[in-house]
């Protein structure tokens, strides 16, 4: 990913910058098996969704004046079309007589507005229920005051008989949310908003009946309303958008993973993780003989190597299953394309087995690392590393990966440690020398990192990778024509890599302002690899920011379709529910949605 993005897996480093743009702010890691694969991988995320759990309730305050009393003592604020036009009975009744001129009939007998009849209040003037309205409003304002809810609820319905004013209706509406009533709240709310669209104290009082009544995707819409009517100005506003996100997100993930079956990631990702490792001799045929277990074996190696995943995790079943001499190294293949899958615990019974068959193969320990790392529990991951070293001190893997840990934890010195480690024991491993980097660049140390690279890029000429992740600091640093060099040169050396193409994107999109040649090059890394998360979030990315709604939610649901994970499926959940979010607030807004394109 780019320069700006969180940094996300093992063989290779992603910089962070300081000010990301909104693309790639919001194509951050996702989960560890990231972390654990390559930085290039940073997948679309939960970043700028940060959930926050804090109670949003508050307490409801009622409105002092209607938009009509306000109208009487000279309020100069414009109202929304939709106030000045009479949009019930009562008020077209009421209009009607005001252009009659209609005098008060002397039979009626208004000493007690409190319980005067429907039919008492019909033959009245406007001017006299329009009265009447406001003291009802202002007896039901001190009810409330003293916190007698059923009386100032009283009161409201009796103002809102002499004159339905969407300020009775969420004053009304404040007294049903202190006693409970929520689909009441709704109710009442819904009628203000009817009447005046853009009434944020009626929308947010919706919103919080809806989302006490479990109705998360309404509220989630409300909040976004509030969001971009009150100009993003109300954090709380923000945070209760962002919590009702990650609730919708969370249900219909866990609906969607029901039926849904395991599959491996794209061909990027899972290159990422597995180059990650050294690698030892690999067969350069398939074996004549596939009927044997150690014959299955072979032949899952072979395709391994050329990176063909789903017939080698075939293979690597059919040897476990003849009984293959290379159990342990079989199960650990097993177990890797499971976690890859996103299911830890079912990886972590072939690890296990595999350790208990060979309790010194060393990456086993690495990977189970890896999974209590992404089950949160360091200590267990630390140790996995020390029983490695206590195995065999001198594996390069262990401090490579161990470094990771390490870098992902913002232990930067720690991790630059581990790395050197790693490069002293195995120089030709190209990763650890641009993680080396990388970590040098979280650390503040600019010109140590860029020498770092510039070093590698002589010792790797052939590296793509190299040149791919020295554009990324290059252009973290605004360096944008050596930045737009280095991705074309990293092209150039590895065309299947779809990583540079998106870079360039990302650059380009930055840079020359041109969503255009942005979107071919998110295009061309999909020719690469047509399963590329990166590529496909980022596509949806561009088109959100260019106001292309439909068409990010497309990308969104592609994105949707390739999670594996929990994890991943909420995360992109996330970014389709919000987009269309935004398309619900352009239907239910047009005349301000419009004004926000302006």
């Amino acid at each position: 990913m780019s320069a700006t993005s969180l940094p996300a897996t093992v063989p290779a480093p992603v910089p962070v910058s300081n000010g990301p743009n909104a693309i790639q702010k919001l194509l951050q890691d996702k989960d560890w098996k990231l972390y654990a694969a390559v930085a290039s991988v940073s997948l679309l995320a939960g970043a700028g969704l940060y959930f926050l759990t804090r109670d949003s309730s508050s307490s409801p305050t009622p409105e002092a004046k209607s938009s009509k009393s306000k109208k009487k003592k000279g309020n100069k604020k414009k109202k929304s079309s939709a106030a000045k036009e009479p949009t019930t009975p009562e008020e077209k009744t009421a209009e009607s007589s005001a252009s009659e001129k209609a005098t008060e009939n002397k039979d009626v007998d208004d000493s007690n507005v409190e319980t005067m009849s429907k039919e008492t209040i019909a033959r009245l003037t406007e001017k006299k229920r329009l009265e009447h309205a406001n003291t009802l409003k202002t007896r039901g304002n001190s009810m409330y005051s003293a916190k007698k809810w059923e009386e100032a609820i009283r009161l409201y319905s009796q103002a809102i008989a002499f004159n339905p004013d969407p300020v009775y209706y969420s004053n009304r509406a404040a007294c049903y949310s202190i006693v409970g009533k929520f689909d009441n709240v709704i109710e009442d709310t819904t009628f203000a908003l009817k009447m005046n669209p853009t009434y944020v104290k009626a929308l947010g009082r919706r919103a919080h009946a809806y989302e006490n009544t479990g109705k998360h995707q309404e509220a989630m819409h409300d909040f976004t309303a509030l969001c971009i009517l009150d100009g993003f100005k109300n954090e709380s506003f923000a945070q209760s958008m962002e919590r009702n996100l990650k609730k919708v997100a969370d249900v219909k993930a866990k609906e969607i993973l029901k039926n849904r079956e395991e599959r491996l990631p794209s061909t990027t990702f899972m290159s990422a993780y597995l180059d990650s490792f050294r690698k030892g001799d690999v067969p350069e045929t398939k074996p004549e003989d596939e009927e044997t277990g150690d014959a299955q074996f072979q032949l899952a190696e072979f395709y391994l190597s050329q990176r063909r995943y789903q017939e080698a995790m075939e293979a690597y079943n059919k040897a476990i299953e003849l009984n293959t001499t290379h159990m342990a190294q079989a199960l650990n293949m097993r177990g890797t394309f499971t976690f890859l899958m996103g299911d830890g615990k079912k990886a972590l019974v072939d690890f296990d087995k595999a350790i208990e068959i060979d309790p010194n193969y060393v990456q086993t320990y690495i990977k189970r690392g890896s999974i209590f790392m992404e089950q949160g529990d360091a200590l267990k991951t630390f140790n996995e590393f020390e029983t490695a070293i206590s195995i065999d001190a001198e594996d390069p893997n262990i401090y490579y990966h161990r470094g990771q840990v390490f870098f992902i934890t913002g232990e930067y010195e720690a991790a630059a440690k581990d790395y050197i480690k790693s490069i002293e024991l195995e120089p030709k491993f190209v990763f650890s020398h641009i993680q080396y980097g990388v970590a040098q660049y979280k650390l503040g140390n600019v010109s140590d990192a860029m020498n770092v690279f510039k070093k590698a890029l002589k010792d790797f000429p052939d590296s793509g990778d190299v040149n791919n992740y020295y554009g990324e600091l290059l252009l973290d640093q605004q360096q944008f024509d050596q930045a737009y060099e280095s991705f074309d040169k990293a092209i150039k050396l590895r065309p299947s890599n779809p990583l540079p193409y998106i870079n360039k994107a990302l650059l380009v999109f930055q840079w020359k302002q041109d969503p255009a040649g942005a979107e071919k090059l998110c295009l061309q890394s999909l020719d690469a690899d047509p399963e590329c998360d990166v590529a496909i979030a980022t596509l949806g990315q561009l088109f959100l920011q260019q106001g292309k709604i439909e068409k990010a939610i497309e990308y969104f649901e592609k994105s949707i379709e390739m999670a594996r994970t929990e994890a991943e499926l909420t995360s992109a959940l996330g970014f389709r529910e919000a987009a269309n979010s935004q398309l619900v607030f352009a239907r239910d807004y047009p005349e301000q949605s419009k004004a926000l394109k302006r």
